[in-house]
C-alpha cells in the first residue's frame, strides 16, 4: 500500500470515527436513561433483596507446646505447629456444636454453609518464627448474631482442643499402664516366687553354730592356741537369708502398690474416655478438669471479646450502584449502535 492509498483512507477514518460519537450524541437519551434504570435497579436489589453480612473478628493468640504434662505424665502432642491447630477451628465437631449453640440446625443449615462463613486470615510466619497470632473473622446476617456466632466457635474450639488432647492421651496411657501391670505381675511372680524359695532355705538353716564342736575337730591341728570359745553364735547364712526374705518382702509390697495405683489410673482412663464419648455424641464435656490439666488454660488465649460490627461488611451498595451503572452503559452504547447503523440502514433501503 502506497502513501496515495494511505492519505485517502484517513479522511475515511476520521468521518467513521465523528459520525460513531454523533450516532452516540443523537441516542443520548436513550444511553443515560437505561444507564440510570440499571444504576436504581442494580441499587434497589443491593438494598432490598440481598442480605445484609457482618462480621466479627477473633484475635487468638496460641502458643501449643510439643509436650503437654498431665497427672499420668509428660504427653507429646500429635500436632506440632500453631497453623496447624488453628485450622481445627473449622473442624466437624466445633461446627456441629457450634451449630447447636446458635440454633442454626434447626434452620436447616449444613455444616458447609457455616464453614463459609468462616475466614482464617493469612499466615504471616517467617522462615525463622512461628506465628502465633491468627485473626478469623466469622459472618452473619446482623451485628449481634455475628458477635454471638464468634463467640459460641471460640468456645466450641478451645474445648475441643482439650478434648482431643485427653483423648489422645487418654488412650496413650491406657495403654501404656496396661503394659505396665502385666509386666508387673510377672515380675510380682518372679519376687514370691523368690522368697517362698529363701522362706524354705531359712526354714532349714540352723539360727546359731554350735564352736565347741567345730573346735573339737580342729583340736589337733597344727599351731593350736588355749583361747575362749563360746559354745554358740549366730549363724550368718541365717542373718543374711532374714534380710533377703526382708528386702523380698518390701519390693513385693512396692510392686503391689504399684499396680494397684495403675489400676487406679486405668478407672480414671475410663471415666475419661467415657466422657469423651459423650462429648462426641452430645457436645458437653465436665470431667476433664479432674483428670488431665486442659491444654487451652495456659496456651490459647483471646485478648479481647469479640464485638458486634458497627457496620456491615457486603453488600455495597455503592459499589454495586457503580457496577450496574457501568453495565446499563455499555448495554445502552450497544442498543443505541445498532439502532443508528442497522435499523437506519434497514429503513434506508
Amino acid at each position: 500500500m502506497d502513501k496515495n492509498q494511505m492519505n485517502m483512507q484517513n479522511p475515511e477514518e476520521e468521518i467513521s470515527l465523528k459520525e460513531l460519537f454523533l450516532a452516540l450524541w443523537r441516542q443520548k437519551i436513550l444511553i443515560i436513561s437505561i444507564t440510570l434504570i440499571a444504576a436504581i435497579l442494580t441499587g434497589a436489589f443491593s438494598v432490598f433483596v440481598l442480605s445484609p453480612v457482618y462480621h466479627s473478628k477473633l484475635n487468638i493468640v496460641m502458643n501449643m507446646p510439643e509436650i503437654h504434662t498431665t497427672k499420668y505424665g509428660d504427653y507429646t502432642l500429635p500436632l506440632t505447629t500453631n497453623q496447624q491447630y488453628i485450622n481445627l477451628i473449622t473442624s466437624n465437631n466445633v461446627l456441629v456444636n457450634t451449630m447447636k449453640d446458635m440454633g442454626y440446625d434447626a434452620k436447616g443449615m449444613t455444616l458447609e454453609d457455616l464453614r463459609e462463613k468462616i475466614t482464617i486470615g493469612p499466615m504471616t510466619a517467617t522462615a525463622n518464627e512461628e506465628q502465633n497470632s491468627f485473626e478469623v473473622k466469622v459472618a452473619a446476617g446482623n451485628p449481634e448474631e455475628a458477635r454471638k456466632l464468634a463467640k459460641a466457635l471460640y468456645s466450641n474450639y478451645v474445648e475441643f482442643l482439650d478434648v482431643m488432647t485427653a483423648e489422645g492421651a487418654a488412650e496413650y496411657y491406657y495403654n501404656d499402664f496396661s503394659v505396665k501391670i502385666r509386666s508387673s505381675l510377672v515380675e510380682l511372680e518372679t519376687n514370691q516366687k523368690l522368697l517362698e524359695k529363701n522362706e524354705e532355705l531359712l526354714s532349714k538353716t540352723p539360727q546359731t553354730i554350735n564352736q565347741k564342736e567345730a573346735a573339737k575337730e580342729i583340736k589337733n591341728s597344727a599351731g593350736m592356741h588355749d583361747f575362749v570359745i563360746l559354745e554358740n553364735i549366730i549363724n550368718p547364712n541365717y542373718t543374711q537369708l532374714e534380710l533377703d526374705i526382708i528386702e523380698n518382702k518390701q519390693m513385693i509390697n512396692t510392686i503391689e502398690n504399684t499396680i494397684e495405683l495403675y489400676k487406679t489410673y486405668l478407672e480414671e482412663l475410663d471415666k475419661l474416655k467415657v466422657e469423651i464419648a459423650q462429648y462426641y455424641e452430645t457436645g458437653e464435656f465436665t470431667e476433664l478438669q479432674s483428670n488431665i490439666v486442659s491444654v487451652s488454660k495456659t496456651n490459647i488465649s483471646l485478648p479481647s471479646e469479640p464485638v458486634a460490627p458497627t457496620r456491615k461488611t457486603s453488600p455495597s451498595n455503592t459499589k454495586n450502584v457503580i457496577i450496574g451503572a457501568f453495565l446499563g452503559g455499555m448495554v445502552s452504547v450497544l442498543i443505541a449502535l445498532i439502532r443508528e447503523f442497522w435499523f437506519k440502514k434497514e429503513t434506508d433501503k
